[in-house]
């Protein structure tokens, strides 16, 4: 009996080792290859404007005056780009002559003023930029130097507006009007 378990011992014992070895060829094997897989992205060019509200808004006009301050605009300008030496935000008004109305009655772009940040305000009474604008009914409301370091950038901005009307009077009523935003790079 004990050489019967001998030979199951042994008998076991070679396909253990068996096994082993089997499984010791198998470390480092590697599949064909390498296969490759090509990656490629695209980041498009663009720019991109917003504004936080829809609307901005004068409660009451005060004939001959500068303290005719709109509500506050937020602008924010977005852009991802390949060359170019600016980006300019230029504002607008379609017809110089009536960019606000109350119904005959009409206050002229060179009356409303505009700025961004901190700078002076100006007129909206200067020609187009490039394609974008109104001649005698636009204002470039701020340049953003386009170099390798912010051919891509976010900026906002508060958009100040107010009517001069220093030497004007109204009609009383509602008047209303649209200013337009665009960029354009130069």
């Amino acid at each position: 009996m004990y050489a019967l378990v001998k030979r199951a011992l042994v008998g076991a014992t070679a396909v253990a080792l068996a096994g082993l070895s089997t499984a010791q060829a198998q470390v480092g094997l590697t599949s064909n290859g390498p296969v490759t897989v090509q990656l490629n992205a695209t980041r498009n060019t663009s720019i991109t404007l917003s504004t936080d509200v829809a609307t901005a808004s004068l409660a009451s006009i005060t004939d001959n005056s500068t303290a005719n301050n709109f509500s506050g605009v937020n602008v924010s300008s977005s852009w991802a780009l390949t060359g170019g030496t600016t980006l300019n935000l230029v504002g607008w008004f379609s017809t110089p002559a009536q960019a606000l109305a109350n119904g005959t009655n009409f206050i002229a772009s060179s009356r409303v003023e505009g700025r961004v940040g901190a700078s002076p305000f100006a007129a909206f009474t200067n020609a187009a930029v490039g394609t974008v604008g109104q001649a005698g009914g636009s204002l470039t409301l701020y340049s953003q130097d386009v170099t390798g370091a912010n051919v891509s950038g976010l900026r906002t901005d508060p958009l100040d507006l107010r009517l001069n009307l220093t030497g004007a009077s109204t009609i009383a009523g509602n008047y209303t009007g649209t200013l337009n935003l665009q960029a354009i790079v130069q």
